[in-house]
């Protein structure tokens, strides 16, 4: 009895020895990995790091396209861990905030339309990354998106949380990554304008940005002044492969099997191909067209850089079936040209592209398009036969042509206007 006391406490006291020694010896290993990884991050610079025996404290700047975004990590040094889900034996544990002194500007924007003003204090920090280096040959990143509880005059903004779980061996590759986001609810007044079901989806994305993602929203609620729009089961894809350096190869797909709203329309299908576009052109459109605010957009700076694209649309409607296949190859705007102040159709000389369009006839009489559908058939560019409107269209280098007639750009973007 006394020899099995003694060894156990023997090995408590070793095991007790060990914990205590091995963070001052992990640290240094630790130190020296971060400096070899950010060092190959041209876009991220360590600006301050503290090492203790147990923990250190790094200050890392995140450079983006406006500004850079300064973050603090607080770091914990093997084998004990303790974690926000309690103890766990691994090499490293850091909780990455904003310390909110420097963000760039885009970033800013999104976060405070949330979250409010983003204090200069790391406490107020809306997301936390949390990073575990353990001991199964994972590394577990977990980005957390803090709950939303706040009201600016008549509107109220309620949000749950949210994770995104990323996770890799301790070479990169990708194992199990996931995220699932709580319920979000914005209310104008008395009026509930804005209700997401808790989602959540599952992603492999390589650096390099190819891989897959797939999201599932239950429920999507809005009301605004067109008045109510309910979506369920809404599936959104993506899926992008690397077919030359910096280069990507992108399809989307976006489901929406159920509408319920003022309009006649009652199901929707998006699918979207970018056959090649390199990192920095899928940035500038990313950027201009999602991060950028519509109100400051600016649809010349949109288009500078050249876009491939087929896209395939197809709408259920109470008065039919619409479907549109688009095929743009856009080159992009010459930085060189100067472009007379009369030549409003200028960007057609950088195009070439088709569009079919096929819908019933009631249709696309009752869509939001009514206006340009009327005018288009009323000048005979829009085809009818039995009910159903096609039309199709020929760009190349500014010349028009539809439904296989030779026509002037000019006199159809006119029509289409109802100008003629």
């Amino acid at each position: 009895m006394k020899a099995s006391r003694l060894l156990l406490i023997t090995t408590t006291a070793v095991l007790l020895l060990a914990a205590l020694i091995a963070p001052g010896l992990i640290g240094p290993k630790v130190e020296e990995a971060l400096q070899q990884q950010l060092a190959q991050q041209p876009n991220i610079d360590l600006n301050g790091y503290q090492r203790g025996w147990f923990g250190a404290e790094a200050l890392t700047l995140l450079k983006g396209k406006d500004g850079a975004t300064e973050t603090l990590s607080e770091i914990q040094h093997g084998p004990v861990l303790f974690t926000r889900s309690g103890p766990r034996v691994g090499a490293l544990y850091a909780e990455t905030r904003l310390t909110g002194k420097q963000l760039e500007p885009v970033l800013r924007h999104q976060l405070e339309a949330y979250y409010g003003a983003i204090g200069a204090s790391v406490e107020d920090s809306p997301v936390v990354l949390e990073t575990l280096v353990a001991a199964n040959n994972r590394v577990i990143n977990t980005l957390h998106l803090e709950p939303i509880d706040r009201s600016v005059a008549d509107q109220q903004i309620q949000f749950k949380g949210g994770q995104v779980r990323f996770v890799t061996d301790y070479q990169g590759k990708q194992q199990d990554s996931r995220f699932a986001l709580g319920e979000f609810v914005r209310m104008d007044g008395h009026r509930e304008a804005l209700y997401l079901q808790s989602a959540q989806g599952n992603f492999a994305l390589a650096p390099s940005g190819a891989g897959t993602l797939h999201a599932t929203l239950p429920l999507v609620r809005t009301n605004n002044d067109n008045g109510p729009l309910e979506l369920r089961d809404v599936e959104l894809a993506y899926t992008s492969e690397l077919i030359a350096p910096r280069t990507l190869k992108v399809q989307t797909e976006v489901k929406l099997p159920e509408i319920q709203s003022s309009t006649p329309a009652r199901s929707l299908t998006q699918q979207l191909n970018l056959p090649s576009i390199s990192y920095d052109d899928l940035h500038h459109f990313l950027y201009n067209l999602m991060l950028t605010p519509s109100h400051q957009r600016s649809w010349p700076v949109v288009f500078q850089r050249p876009l491939q694209a087929q896209q395939q649309l197809d709408i259920q409607t109470a008065n039919g079936p619409m479907q549109l296949q688009l095929d743009v190859d856009w080159k992009g705007m010459p930085r060189t040209r100067t472009v007379p102040v009369s030549d409003k159709l200028f960007w057609l000389d950088n195009l070439n592209g088709s569009a079919n369009i096929s819908a019933a006839e009631q249709a696309l009489m009752q869509s939001p398009l009514i206006m340009q559908a009327s005018a288009l058939k009323q000048y005979g560019f829009m085809l009818e036969q039995d009910g159903q409107l096609t039309m199709q269209l020929q760009l190349e280098r500014g010349n028009l042509e539809v439904n296989g007639q030779l026509l002037p750009a000019d006199l159809f973007v006119l029509a289409l206007m109802g100008g003629i």
